[in-house]
């Protein structure tokens, strides 16, 4: 390098005021990433629940609509039951007045 007495004192001082200026810088950016990883996991521990009611609302929803299709089917089972019995009521009435005639 070819640097002697106060040169060389001058370069290494720049030198070490560069590395503590990197470590500095260094040093700043690990805290802004922590800082930035902290939001981040506060904000996902946010969404849980919200992810978790969601979740709970859509099973309900689920639960909710098996048993109005239980509901119509058992109804149009009924309805079917109902028309049967009708029928069979209706040939009985008629076989009944066949028979007094």
């Amino acid at each position: 390098m070819g640097l002697a007495g106060s040169e060389l004192t001058n370069f290494v001082r720049e030198q070490q005021t560069l590395e503590r200026e990197e470590r500095e810088k260094q040093r700043q950016d690990k805290v802004k990433e922590d800082e930035r990883l902290e939001k981040l996991r506060l904000f996902e521990m946010e969404q849980k629940p919200k992810e978790d009611e969601l979740l709970e609302k859509t099973r309900l929803f689920e639960m909710e609509r098996a048993k109005l299709e239980l509901e119509r089917k058992e109804k149009a089972r009924q309805e079917k039951e109902r028309v049967r019995q009708f029928e069979f009521d209706k040939q009985e009435r008629e076989m009944q007045i066949e028979h007094e005639a």
